[in-house]
């Protein structure tokens, strides 16, 4: 039961990261165009790995989308 509250706490960062990624003035317009870009590919039906496939489906979503908010983050000044 903790586990989930763990992982529960981890999206919320993230989410929390990748709103202040688009609202500061400091984030290069490259930077929040291509995390928006691949935001929406990620929620998007179209994938290059569809998500009707077991797990890797899914996975690839989830991975580009932690990928792209990592690396966003570093452009943000905390």
């Amino acid at each position: 039961m903790k586990r989930s509250g763990n992982i529960i706490r981890h999206i919320g960062g993230m989410i929390r990261r990748t709103i202040a990624v688009f609202l500061s003035r400091e984030t290069p317009l490259y930077v929040k165009a291509l995390l928006a870009a691949g935001l929406l590919y990620a929620l998007s039906p179209y994938d290059l790995i569809p998500d009707w496939i077991p797990v890797a489906g899914l996975m690839d979503d989830l991975a580009l989308a932690a990928l792209l908010i990592s690396w966003a983050s570093g452009y943000r000044p905390s």
